[in-house]
């Protein structure tokens, strides 16, 4: 067998490892539509694990990668783990470095400038690359077979700074300035031995990425507080119009002094065989010592991400959507006949989950009562009326189905992708969205309701920025399925049990691994996102579907997330992405089939102050990790109870720490 192998591949190409603060962990997705059980006993998982630990803390999901062996001609081969035949040994390489807090700041997408910067008083100048002070960065770690012990990556920030001025407009914790337009003198103290994840390898010598425990501080003296400054020193947009980017109305994406333990970075392995013969994903390797050079075709990639806490819905549009519209060639089925259960009911059901944690989706906002996704609504597209109009291809179902297209929003510009309004891509200023093909009215109307890469229509009302995409919109692949349904060119199929990756054939196996990774994702609005910016769009950043490009420094991507990444976390919290960050829960009554909402960041912080639901920012860094998981209602025979054709989701695994009583001065 190890004379046919001529090259080997990771998989996934690109991997979601998504923090927690337990020291346990469970693997996430490996198989397309499979929801993986966080193990343990007698809780809601599949298969009866809990999301939390004995002590109630939130579990870590890590990420799992594989190799696989491929012939001359590319077909895949088998599965190289250390009890196969030919394998002696695999030596994993990972380099990993948080890179948010020397990156620039983030302004918004459409009006990104690489000459602002995240902390620009330390080190201006230089590249964020150059930045050493402001990156986290444990080196090159590696793991081999035959260590049973993790190797956890470290690194440290903010070293070798004593004193510097931070804007008045800012807020401190314990200190408010006599004159906000002046600097405040601050004392910065290095934060040492910060976490970064973990390496460890299963049974079989595969690698296991176990993110870090979600952490992030303030170094300063006084401490910076997370907050959007902007909300209370001349709103809308702060000081100068917002011309400073420590003070503008994306603050909160860029608070000087902070810091996150969240990471990106490239994935590497080295297999010696029996034979003495080496084979590595990197270039110029001859033995497991060498460095060589990294070949972006057959090493990975890992990026670490908030909790996902509704892990049973999907956002209307991945990470994986993004790949396909970015390499339509990747699509695997892009020659074939539109199917309405493999194409287009995803969309529908998606869409009717939002009913359970989005006050827009579910009803319970007046504008949208009667055009819901709630059971009772008239947007369920999954009760059997609808769904009988939807499954026939017919002329007499024709006008219904043209509706329900006539609905979805489509991206700005001709050609049906964000990507277009856009570009160039960073670090260059984006000057696409000026022509006149992006300019239009934005229509709340239309679906999905979401906000888009362009930020809040109302917030950008008030700064006058006339942006495109303002709403999340489908993409042109989705888009093309829906008009074939509409048209009545489709199939109807049925509706497929996802399958587990053993039980898929190993030809199907790395391009399985490879999307169901990204699956569980948003993609889009990308303001700035919440796994992964809007640079997945550009084909620019990427040597192929599901691959980094070569020139993509560790930590790179990541950089443009929100730093820290709770601040974002706490402002994301109406029609953003719900399916990751709840905006609301609801309790169900079985009997009556009835239900109460409540808003999801809710309790008291550890000072026994209630939660904020308009100016939560500082209360996240505590309370992220305690909230509730949003899961199906199981019947005594295991399956989901539904209402109406869609299934009925609550509140379960709520830490009670949030639950505490507000602390009574005595």
């Amino acid at each position: 067998m190890s004379s046919r192998i001529k090259s080997i591949r990771i998989h996934p190409g690109i991997g979601m490892a998504r923090i927690g603060d337990s020291d346990e962990f469970f693997i996430g997705p490996e198989a397309p539509g499979v929801i993986v059980d966080p193990k343990g006993s007698n809780g809601p998982g599949p298969k009866g694990g809990s999301y939390r630990d004995s002590k109630s803390k939130l579990k870590r999901q890590a990420q799992r990668y594989r190799v696989y062996a491929y012939d001359a001609e590319g077909t895949v081969i088998e599965e190289l783990t250390s009890k196969s035949d030919s394998v002696k040994s695999l030596h994993w390489r990972v380099h990993v470095r948080n890179m948010k807090a020397a990156n620039y700041a983030f302004q918004g997408a459409y009006l990104f400038d690489p000459d602002q910067l995240r902390n620009p008083s330390i080190q201006p100048g230089k590249t964020p690359i150059e930045r050493n002070q402001l990156i986290i960065d444990p080196g090159v770690q590696t793991i081999a077979s035959g260590q049973s012990e993790p190797v956890v990556m470290k690194g440290d920030i903010f070293t070798g700074i004593e004193k510097g001025f931070l804007p008045g407009q800012l807020r401190y914790e314990g200190f408010t300035p006599k004159d906000i337009s002046k600097d405040v003198e601050v004392t910065y103290k290095p934060a040492k031995g910060i976490e970064l994840g973990q390496l460890r390898l299963d049974s079989l010598d595969r690698l296991l990425f176990i993110p870090s425990p979600g952490k992030g501080a303030c170094v300063t003296t006084p401490k910076v507080a997370l907050s959007n400054p902007s909300e209370f020193v001349n709103p809308p947009n702060g000081p100068e119009n917002g011309k400073n980017p420590l003070t503008n109305q994306f603050a909160y994406f860029n608070v000087p002094g902070w810091w996150d333990d969240t990471c990106g970075g490239e994935i590497d392995v080295t297999i010696t065989l029996h034979d003495g013969s080496v084979l590595s994903t990197r270039d110029n390797v001859k033995t497991v010592t060498d460095e060589g050079t990294r070949n972006p075709q057959a090493g990975a990639w890992i990026i670490t991400a908030p909790p996902k806490f509704s892990p049973y819905m999907y956002h209307v549009v991945s990470i994986t959507d993004r790949v396909y519209e970015a390499f339509p060639e990747a699509y695997p089925h892009a020659k074939q006949k539109t199917n309405f259960y493999r194409d287009v009911y995803p969309i529908f059901a998606n869409a009717v989950n939002y009913g359970w944690v989005s006050a827009e989706a579910s009803g319970i906002a007046t504008a949208h009562r009667n055009a819901a996704h709630g059971p009772h609504q008239s947007g369920n597209m999954l009760s059997p009326a609808y769904m009988a109009f939807f499954t026939d291809p017919s002329e007499k179902s024709k006008p219904m189905r043209q509706m329900v297209y006539a609905l979805m929003r489509h991206p700005a510009g001709k050609n049906g992708r964000l990507v277009d309004s856009l570009m160039p891509p960073p670090p260059q200023k984006p000057t696409s969205w000026q022509n006149d093909e992006f300019k239009r009215i934005e229509l709340e109307n239309l679906m999905p309701i979401l906000w888009g890469t362009a930020g809040k229509p109302k917030q950008n009302e008030q700064l006058g920025n006339q942006f495109p995409n303002q709403f999340l919109a489908l993409t042109s692949i989705q888009l093309n399925h829906m008009k074939e349904w509409a048209d009545g060119n489709f199939e109807v199929g049925i509706l497929q049990q996802p399958l587990e990756l053993e039980n898929l054939p190993i030809k199907d196996q790395p391009r399985a691994l490879d999307a169901s990774a990204l699956e569980p994702t948003i993609g889009g609005g990308f303001h700035p996102g919440i796994e992964f910016p809007y640079l997945i769009i550009y084909r620019e950043f990427f040597a192929e579907a599901f691959r980094v490009g070569k020139h993509i420094e560790p930590g790179a991507l990541s950089a443009y997330m929100s730093s820290p990444w709770h601040g974002d976390f706490w402002s994301c919290n109406n029609a953003w992405w719900p399916t990751q960050r709840p905006d609301i829960v609801f309790e169900y009554d079985q009997k009556n089939q009835t239900r109460t909402y409540k808003e999801w960041f809710r309790g008291y912080d550890a000072d026994g102050e209630p939660l904020s639901d308009t100016d939560g920012f500082n209360q996240m860094a505590y309370a992220w990790s305690k909230l509730g998981m949003v899961l199906p209602i199981k019947a005594k025979d295991g399956s989901f109870i539904k209402d109406n054709g869609a299934i009925v989701f609550t509140e379960q695994e709520r830490s009670p720490e949030l639950n505490r009583p507000p602390v009574k001065s005595k």
